[in-house]
């Protein structure tokens, strides 16, 4: 039975997208030859997180929420995984593809010190995931959460499992390795599990205890956020990206219940059904656009005039992935149906 789509679910991830989206603009004002922080939109933190954290821990805890939603009661192994390969992989390769063969004809090949075996990543969607720990690939579309979360997918029915029948034993020996890999500190730490699970967890257990945030949580979690940003204190990143995120989600699902108005939520709508394509192509499509641009001379006023543009191009060419993708997905039924 086909469960009703959740307003709130749908809310936190259109803003979660469109965080991604701004962090990834404002990328090449931090990463450029001098940097230029002062003309990204928005600012690059909130509550005294980097931007992309926020928004990274908004997805991963919608995640966890959004899949415990539909699988709490009942999960088959086949369908799930099946529906998870279905749909990651088909629109994910499809945008690889392309993606591969600009860069191509862009470049005139590609480089020819990558070992050829390395395409295999890229066909198990991983590429971004490992190139984050130095491995260089021929990632081109997607980012590091990708092959995070598929590695989160193979997981999720151990974790619902045990969540079902040991909640408090899940919760604390998540919290313990939580706590035992922020003390390492390790390198590239923030995107290992035990560091981003309890974000997930959060999304699970939320939906699972059945709640709804009220006014007295909801105005906790926002003075949470508030003295964070306000005291900016010198902790953990990891740490403060965990709870500003949780705080985060549970404030916005506070506001969602004040959003009737019908367009807005057809908006939100819009933005959740091609959120996965634009997932995938907007990082190649903003280099892209702003690399015709001379950063330096721009403006504070052009450079928000430039993130509408990028906005604008990432989810036109978003729109054709999903077209495209949804005629190769009927062009397969047909040939089935014969």
């Amino acid at each position: 039975m086909k469960k009703e789509r959740l307003f709130y679910l749908d809310f936190v991830r259109a803003v979660a997208t469109i965080i991604i989206v701004l962090t990834h603009y404002n990328a090449i004002y931090l990463y450029t030859n001098p940097p230029m922080p002062e003309k990204a939109v928005l600012g690059v933190s909130f509550a005294n997180v980097y931007i992309g954290d926020f928004g990274v821990s908004l997805f991963l805890t919608i995640s966890g929420a959004a899949l415990m939603y539909v699988y709490q009661e009942e999960l088959k192994y086949k369908v799930f995984y099946k529906k998870r390969l279905v749909s990651i992989y088909p629109m994910y390769w499809i945008g690889f593809i392309l993606a591969f063969l600009f860069e191509f004809y862009k470049n005139r090949g590609f480089n020819p010190e990558i070992p050829r075996y390395k395409i295999i990543y890229s066909f198990l969607g991983i590429d971004k995931y490992l190139s984050s720990f130095g491995d260089v690939n021929f990632s081109l579309v997607g980012e590091w959460f990708l092959g995070f979360i598929i590695i989160f997918y193979l997981l999720f029915p151990l974790f619902r499992k045990w969540m079902n029948r040991s909640p408090v034993s899940l919760g604390v020996i998540s919290v313990i390795f939580f706590g035992v890999f922020l003390m390492m500190d390790l390198d590239h730490n923030s995107i290992l599990l035990p560091v981003l699970l309890p974000r997930i967890l959060f999304g699970m257990y939320y939906i699972r205890g059945r709640h709804k945030v009220n006014l007295p949580v909801a105005v906790g979690a926002m003075a949470i956020l508030l003295i964070n940003g306000f005291v900016s204190p010198n902790i953990n990143s990891d740490l403060q990206a965990t709870y500003v995120g949780i705080c985060g989600f549970l404030v916005l699902v506070y506001i969602a219940d004040f959003l009737k108005w019908n367009p807005f939520r057809k908006f939100c709508s819009l933005i959740c059904k091609y959120s996965y394509a634009i997932f995938i192509v907007h990082h190649m499509v903003i280099k892209q656009v702003t690399a015709r641009m001379d950063l330096l001379s721009l403006t504070r006023t052009y450079s928000y005039l430039l993130f509408s543009v990028c906005c604008v191009a990432v989810f036109a060419v978003a729109y054709l992935l999903q077209k495209i993708y949804e005629g190769t997905m009927n062009l397969f039924k047909e040939e089935r149906s014969v």
